[in-house]
C-alpha cells in the first residue's frame, strides 16, 4: 500500500491515524508490506520469548519515533497482516472498533510456583459449559504438583458467566488436553511418580472420572499433553518429555516422544509420528480441520526459549489408520503454538506469547488477537461463533465470524 493511499485514508476517516507503515484504527492496527519487509529502525533485535511489538532497538540514532510505533501495535486488540483477517473479525476494515473482551481473571499462583498455566480448554455444548485444566510450573528445585479442581464456565448467561472451581472424583494428575467425544469429556493427563500418564474420561454433569488408556504394551507414558477424537472412535495424542525434563514429576522416560493413535474399537495403538523418525521433540498441540481428514500437530523442541527450538506446525493427511504427507505448516516468531484449534472455514489458530495466531489454510499469518500486556495465550475453545482463550493470567473472548470445526 503507497503512503498517498495512506494519506487518502487518513483524510477520508479522521478517526484513523498514520503511523509510518501502520494504518492506525480504534482497536486494530494493520501492517503494511513496507513495515513487514524493512523494519522501521536502522538497528535491532529481539529475543524468541517477546512478541514482535517487543523487539528491542539498540544503539543507533533517535529512537523515539520507531519506540512509538511499537507502543502503537502493543496497545492494539487486533493486528492486521491480511486484509482476509477483517472478514474473520466480522469488520470492513480497521476503521471499525472491535473488542477481545477480558472476562476473567485466575488467582495468583503459589509461592512455589513460577507461573500458572491453564491448558486442556473444551466446550461440552449439552450443558453450555466450558472446562479448563491448571497447572502450576514450579520454581527451580520443586516438582509440579496435582491440582485437584479445574475451572468450570457455564456460559448460559453470556452477560456474565459463572466461573468456579470443580473438583472431579477420582481427581485429575497434572491434567493437560480435553476434547469433547459422546457427551464425555477426555483429557490427557501428564502424571506423576506414583501416577502413571493416562487417559481420563470424565461425565460433565457428576465430574466422576475413569483412567481408559495408560499403556504401550506395559510402558507408562512419557507425559501425555494434548488429544483429538475422530468421528468414529480413533484417538491420536501427543507424548512428550516435559514431566521428566521440565518438571521433574515423572519417572524417567522409556519410551521416545510421539503421536499415538489408539483405536477405542479394538485397542489398537501405535506410534504414527515423532522423535524416532527425527520429526518431533515434545510434540504438544493438536487439532483436526473441520472433516477430519487433516491433523495439525504442534512440536515445542526441547524449550520454547532456545533459538534452535522447534515452534512448529506441522499438517498431516489422516488416513484409514495413520497420517501421511506431513508438512510444515507454520513456523511461529515468539514461544511456540501450544493450544491449536480450527474453524469451519479452514483456518488455523496457535496460542502464542501474547496473542492467537490466525493463519490461512495455506499458512499465511493473516493477523493476531491479543491478550493483556504481558500475558500468554495458552489454550482455546469454540463456543459457536464465540473463541475463548485462556491465558496464564486471564480467560478472553471474542466474537468471529465463523465457527469452530
Amino acid at each position: 500500500m503507497t503512503s498517498l493511499t495512506l494519506r487518502s485514508i487518513f483524510l477520508l476517516f479522521p478517526t484513523i491515524s498514520l503511523c509510518k507503515d501502520l494504518i492506525v484504527g480504534p482497536s486494530v492496527v494493520e501492517i503494511t508490506k513496507g513495515f513487514n519487509d524493512v523494519f522501521p529502525y536502522e538497528n535491532f533485535n529481539r529475543n524468541v520469548t517477546v512478541p514482535m511489538w517487543d523487539t528491542h532497538l539498540l544503539n543507533g540514532k533517535d529512537k523515539s519515533a520507531s519506540q512509538e510505533t511499537l507502543d502503537t501495535i502493543a496497545n492494539a486488540s487486533f493486528i492486521v497482516y491480511d486484509v482476509e483477517f477483517y472478514k474473520l473479525l466480522g469488520i470492513s476494515g480497521p476503521l471499525e472498533k472491535k473488542e477481545v473482551e477480558d472476562i476473567f481473571t485466575f488467582p495468583d499462583p503459589p509461592s512455589y510456583a513460577e507461573r500458572q498455566i491453564h491448558d486442556g480448554s473444551v466446550y461440552v455444548p449439552e450443558e453450555n459449559i466450558l472446562f479448563v485444566a491448571e497447572l502450576f510450573s514450579p520454581k527451580e528445585g520443586y516438582s509440579m504438583e496435582a491440582i485437584p479442581y479445574i475451572w468450570k464456565m457455564d456460559i448460559t448467561d453470556l452477560v456474565s458467566p459463572n466461573i468456579s472451581k470443580v473438583y472431579p472424583n477420582p481427581p485429575l494428575t497434572i491434567a493437560n488436553g480435553a476434547y469433547h467425544f459422546n457427551g464425555s469429556v477426555y483429557w490427557a493427563q501428564e502424571g506423576n511418580m506414583t501416577t502413571p500418564s493416562s487417559i481420563v474420561r470424565m461425565d460433565p454433569r457428576t465430574l466422576e472420572t475413569e483412567v481408559v488408556k495408560n499403556n504401550f504394551y506395559g510402558h507408562r507414558f512419557n507425559s501425555m499433553n494434548d488429544i483429538v477424537i475422530s468421528e468414529g472412535g480413533a484417538v491420536y495424542f501427543t507424548d512428550g518429555y516435559y514431566g521428566w525434563d521440565n518438571f521433574n514429576d515423572t519417572l524417567f522416560p522409556e519410551l521416545a516422544n510421539g503421536i499415538y493413535r489408539w483405536d477405542m474399537q479394538t485397542g489398537n495403538i501405535k506410534m504414527v509420528a515423532g522423535a524416532v523418525e527425527g520429526a518431533f521433540f515434545n510434540p504438544n498441540g493438536l487439532a483436526f480441520n473441520h472433516d477430519q481428514s487433516k491433523l495439525f500437530i504442534s512440536n515445542r523442541g526441547n524449550s520454547s526459549s532456545d533459538p534452535d527450538g522447534a515452534r512448529t506446525i506441522y499438517i498431516n493427511d489422516v488416513t484409514a489408520d495413520g497420517l501421511i504427507n506431513r508438512n510444515m505448516f507454520s513456523y511461529s516468531d515468539t514461544g511456540f503454538p501450544d493450544g491449536i484449534k480450527t474453524d469451519k472455514d479452514g483456518r488455523v489458530y496457535g496460542a502464542v506469547v501474547g496473542s492467537v495466531d490466525v493463519y490461512n489454510p495455506h499458512g499465511t499469518l493473516l493477523g493476531r488477537i491479543k491478550v493483556a500486556d504481558g500475558d500468554v495465550a495458552v489454550n482455546m475453545a469454540w463456543a459457536g461463533d464465540w473463541l475463548y482463550i485462556f491465558g496464564r493470567n486471564k480467560i478472553y473472548r471474542v466474537k468471529l465470524a465463523t465457527t469452530g470445526r
